[in-house]
């Protein structure tokens, strides 16, 4: 965790690792004197430099490929209809859905533990906005902790919309971090239909944890360069991909 995210919590830990806080401490300890890390208040610095994929910014993220994930975004708003409820995931292409939306759509409930989604979705008077409690990932301007479980678990969406760092037919969606694993896979199981928004760039990526299988996902929107044989593959598992 700390290669991947820079900086630990004790509080975080304690919630994942099942252990208590004096434990949690003792290994920290441990690792500093290894020279792994450095001790500061509630939690703990990386201080080696970060090389794995998913540690990107979101201000540099949002500069990879801007023209393919707006017509994602554009096409993936198309599917919405009034009335219905969405659950967004944190991402530089979830975003674009929401600059998409028609300003005709006289209502839609869109849940979102995505600071950046929210921040959009107020532009647009007739978005009943829902913004999930959690503790920001600076990285990522995502949510991410049981309060935001806690809170997705109360609504039967109509459809769902997550972001990946990569995918792949073998290994299906995949992350880079723990702690969106959890979120992930509660926003897939709380809507009717799974869409994948991914630009083909991340096609064939695979990052360290898990997510979901694709038999998992009902349709996948990317762009126009993503290959044939990929497109055939993940149809044979049940997916509806759409190129824009």
């Amino acid at each position: 965790m700390l290669e991947r995210e820079g900086v630990v919590r004790t509080a975080e830990l304690k919630q994942i690792l099942q252990v208590s806080a004096v434990t949690i401490r003792a290994d920290l300890r441990e690792l500093e004197s290894a020279g792994i890390c450095q001790m500061i208040w509630g939690g703990a610095v990386y201080i080696k430099p970060l090389v794995n994929k998913d540690t990107t910014t979101l201000a540099e993220r949002s500069i990879l490929n801007p023209e393919a994930k707006r017509r994602i975004g554009m096409r993936a708003a198309q599917l919405l209809e009034v009335g219905q409820t969405v659950i967004l995931d944190a991402g530089t292409t979830t975003i674009e859905l929401i600059r998409s939306l028609s300003h005709e759509l006289d209502y839609l409930r869109v849940v979102t533990p995505a600071l950046n989604v929210a921040a959009a979705a107020t532009q647009f008077p007739q978005v009943e906005l829902v913004v999930t409690g959690g503790i920001l990932r600076n990285l990522t301007h995502a949510l991410i902790g049981p309060q935001v479980i806690e809170s997705l678990n109360r609504f039967n969406a109509d459809w769902a919309f997550i972001a990946s760092g990569g995918y792949s037919p073998e290994h299906g969606v995949t992350t880079g971090n723990i702690l969106e694993v959890e979120v992930k896979q509660t926003i897939i199981k709380r809507a009717a239909r799974v869409v994948l928004l991914a630009d083909s760039t991340k096609c064939g990526t695979v990052l360290s944890l898990n997510v979901a299988p694709m038999s998992d996902i009902d349709m996948l929107i990317s762009d126009t360069d993503l290959s044939d044989e990929y497109v055939e593959a993940f149809t044979q598992q049940g997916v509806e991909v759409i190129r824009v």
